[in-house]
């Protein structure tokens, strides 16, 4: 059932509409009216205020799973799987419609229109920079976006069913609710961050080594260890981009437009690499 649920997602994901019961907007008003009522009992800015946001959700789901687990020779439990990832994929474009938009943008010369899909690679607001570095950053920026729509999402819903997928998409918003809202507080902003950044550390391993073994081994394996003091982000980013035969950014790399086509090829077949990964622990019960 786990093989089907994730194939039956990738496949609805591929042509949902962005936006909808996917989008970021309902957990967004409901964090803000529940840091309003927390914050004048000082619950919020902290742990605290993302265990408040979190946890009776992912409690509900646990026991909706729990619930739907037998229903009708698990056919209730698999739709409620194919939902969950669908949703824990987020509710914008896809990585596919992304990676489109800002090659198209690139090669017209558009620079706001290049801008502007940069930052929905990068999922949050960039920096203006020069025409010539946005297909590194996009590069970059592709492998974490990857983690966090692709593969992230796999690895709980394996680990832990709808609950685990859901609960990491939730886990992000969480996060992104912080950095897109001035007042949700620094210690609010920092516990999710950290949070996330715990629910990322098994998924970062698998993937850079699927990411490897899908590309060049040796110089993705090389890119690991020369990044083990970098944070999360740009290791893996520089992981992928070593499995791409590259070196680790030690000054300009001048990637051109096709480095990004490559860097998407990569996390297909690595992508591949994990789906026949979950097929053989279906094969042996495991799923």
């Amino acid at each position: 059932m786990t093989l089907i649920a994730v194939l039956a997602a990738l496949l609805l994901n591929a042509y949902l509409p962005p936006g909808g019961w996917r989008s970021a907007r309902g957990l967004f008003r409901y964090a803000g009216w529940l840091r309003s009522r927390l914050l004048a009992a000082r619950l919020w800015d902290g742990a605290m205020g993302l265990v408040a946001l979190i946890l009776p959700a992912v409690l509900l789901l646990w026991a909706l799973q729990w619930l739907l687990d037998d229903f009708f020779f698990g056919v209730g439990s698999l739709v409620f799987g194919v939902l969950a990832l669908a949703f824990a994929f987020g509710g914008g474009d896809t990585l596919e419609a992304e990676v489109s938009a800002f090659t198209l943008a690139w090669r017209r010369g558009d620079q706001a229109a290049t801008h502007s899909a940069l930052g929905a690679l990068a999922g949050a607001a960039v920096e203006p920079m020069a025409m010539e570095a946005q297909p590194e950053a996009a590069t970059e920026h592709l492998f974490c976006r990857a983690r966090t729509r692709l593969f992230a999402p796999i690895f709980w819903f394996v680990a832990l069913g709808p609950v685990g997928a859901v609960g990491y998409r939730l886990s992000v918003l969480a996060r992104a609710f912080g950095e897109t809202h001035d007042n949700a507080g620094p210690d609010y902003c920092q516990a999710a961050s950290r949070w996330l950044g715990w629910l990322d550390f098994v998924p970062d391993r698998l993937m850079a080594f699927a990411l490897a073994l899908a590309g060049h081994f040796s110089a993705a394996w090389q890119a690991w260890e020369q990044t083990r003091s970098e944070p999360a982000n740009r290791r893996l980013s520089e992981t992928g981009i070593g499995a791409l035969g590259l070196p680790v950014d030690e000054g300009p790399r001048d990637l051109t437009i096709a480095t990004l086509d490559d860097a998407h090829a990569l996390l297909r077949r690595a992508l591949y690499l994990w789906i026949a990964l979950v097929a053989i622990g279906s094969l042996f019960g495991l799923g």
